[in-house]
């Protein structure tokens, strides 16, 4: 069986994929076809075994008549998978337009028919319970492919990859403790909204002075990390600006834990199996906590919170209380989650 799968927007989207990947290509006979539209999350499935062709086509850069041309000439397959989530239209027509015989995907809880859902021919309906992981593993059982094991989320480094990430650490930091900061996420769609308070990194940061803090970050981060860098008091903060995304996973591989917001690296470090301090607001984290790897989750349980759902909306806070599910987080609940997670 011929298999294309279809680009997801995000690096944790993109990784959350890979269980069911793997699920997918020991379990029958196929050859996996996966596109992707950044380079990141291109980079993220570079190496990964169980893909057999890995393709980038940047669509949003493109426009349409190219990404016409570029559908058409994949040729034909026998089955083209949505891995969750894919709510947008634009996801569906391009399903629809691969012409393959057997088009996976689920069936939304809101804006179904408007994003255009039935355009897929097998599906099934999303559970607001599962994990974003357990939804693509059970996609495959459209195909009859059934799992009781919980397979990790993987991005596959190699033995010089890892070594130099362990050699820019260890050059970095002799401290006993190191622990990974992000301070962005995603800026698409209004998700800037989903960042907690560069000031309350900073007191974090000013709190622990026998901990090295490693300082993620390329220019969606600059104006955080800029802040940051100025007014920590101790010099425990280490700046890693603008590096490929393997080589950041391969540094985050050699950190004690990390603290991020809901973001793609915070999916990356649960990639590498480090320890995860995970900052929610109005996004879920049943759905999207790190995977298989110890963490903490710290939320505010306000009762309008979460709010965010699937689907091409901008988020907003509904409730008009200027997310106040993040901006209650004190620095001093994140520090003991840290705390808690280096002690165990």
């Amino acid at each position: 069986m011929k298999i294309l799968i279809l680009p997801l927007y995000g690096i944790g989207d993109t990784l959350m994929t890979t269980p069911a990947i793997e699920t997918l290509k020991r379990s029958i006979d196929c050859r996996i076809v996966n596109i992707c539209m950044f380079k990141t999350t291109c980079e993220v499935l570079k190496k990964n075994p169980f893909i057999d062709e890995l393709v980038y086509f940047p669509f949003l850069e493109q426009g349409l008549w190219n990404s016409l041309k570029f559908i058409f000439s994949l040729g034909k397959f026998d089955c083209a998978i949505n891995f969750y989530p894919s709510n947008r239209k634009q996801y569906n027509i391009l399903s629809f337009l691969t012409r393959a015989k057997i088009r996976l995907g689920h069936r939304y809880l809101k804006r179904d028919l408007s994003e255009l859902n039935f355009l897929k021919n097998r599906t099934l309906k999303e559970n607001p319970d599962l994990h974003n992981v357990e939804e693509n593993l059970r996609i495959l059982e459209l195909l009859g492919i059934k799992t009781d094991n919980t397979p990790e989320m993987k991005i596959y480094l190699d033995e010089k990859e890892i070594e130099q990430g362990k050699a820019f650490v260890n050059a970095s930091s002799k401290k006993t403790f190191k622990v990974g900061i992000h301070t962005g996420t995603s800026s698409f769609k209004g998700h800037r909204q989903r960042r907690w308070q560069k000031e309350k990194f900073l007191e974090l940061i000013n709190s622990l002075p026998d901990v090295d803090f490693f300082l993620f970050g390329t220019i969606e981060e600059k104006q955080e990390n800029k802040f940051i860098l100025k007014n920590a008091k101790h010099g425990n903060v280490i700046l890693v600006e603008n590096k490929p995304i393997r080589e950041v996973a391969s540094i985050i591989a050699h950190l004690n834990a990390f603290v991020s917001n809901d973001s793609g690296l915070m999916h990356l470090a649960a990639a590498v199996k480090v320890p995860v301090v995970a900052i929610f607001g109005p996004t879920n984290p049943k759905w999207v906590y790190p995977w298989v790897v110890e963490h903490r989750i710290v939320r505010v349980n306000l009762n309008c919170s979460p709010c965010f759902y699937y689907s091409p909306e901008p988020l907003r806070c509904e409730s008009g209380l200027d997310f106040k599910c993040l901006k209650d987080i004190d620095a001093s609940i994140v520090k003991s989650a840290l705390e808690s997670l280096i002690k165990s």
